[in-house]
């Protein structure tokens, strides 16, 4: 059965697929300052400092636009994103970048959560750039907090997170610091959700999949009983 689900989950995350975005904050619209306290699409909690690239010595993405440093001026700060709205069997895609900040020697704690508003369903959880494994399925009502402490020095790293949800749903994004309150913390920047729709071979494929895994379930629970 595990065969058979990791078939399934291939299967997925291999297809072609059209997306929509259905969320995004890169921050470049957003006013620079320090302890800033309004965010759009965001919760801000405690303060956070944004900055435009190459100023005070923070670097952001693509060394351009602006970024969002996770600790303010001095006070530790996290943001709750706005509820986003997914839709049942859409492969939703959650990617943003974070590096060090480059201002000091050190190392900063980021952490990140992804939680849902009901209790959610998901079938399959790919990954990439988390340093240890983060996402799950089954019925959840979020996949944790991811903490990760990164050193100043490292520059930004893509983080890449899709699931597929089997009804429709709402869920909401937190990354925050913990640690140093110095007014130096992790630099987040382009922040998107991507909702797809699967090429219609590869949703047979999946539906094949998934199908397999359940009659084989079935079968197991059959020889127990017995």
């Amino acid at each position: 059965m595990r065969i058979l689900a990791a078939l399934a989950a291939a299967a997925v995350m291999a297809m072609p697929a059209s997306a929509v975005t259905i969320f995004s904050q890169n921050f470049d619209s957003v006013t620079t300052g320090s302890n800033v306290t309004n965010v759009p699409g965001f919760t801000v909690a405690g303060s956070v400092d944004v900055v435009n690239n190459n100023t005070v010595g923070v670097l952001c993405a693509g060394l351009a636009g602006r970024c969002l440093d996770l600790v303010g001026s001095p006070n530790v700060g996290s943001i709750t994103s706005d509820l986003i709205s997914f839709n049942a069997g859409r492969l939703i895609t959650v990617s943003f970048d974070v590096s060090g900040n480059q201002r000091l020697t050190g190392t900063d704690t980021f952490n990140f959560a992804l939680n849902f508003t009901s209790p959610e369903n998901i079938a399959i959880v790919s990954s990439s750039g988390f340093q240890t494994g983060y996402g799950t399925t089954g019925v959840v009502s979020g996949f944790g907090t991811y903490s990760e402490s990164i050193n100043r020095t490292r520059p930004f790293l893509s983080y890449v997170l899709s699931f597929v949800p089997t009804s429709s749903g709402t869920l909401s994004l937190v990354f925050s610091a913990t640690g140093n309150n110095d007014a130096r913390g992790p630099i987040l920047d382009n922040i998107l959700v991507d909702s797809a729709v699967p090429e219609p071979a590869s949703w047979l494929m999946l539906i094949a999949g998934f199908g397999m895994v359940g009659v084989a379930a079935r079968r197991r629970r059959t020889s127990v009983a017995a």
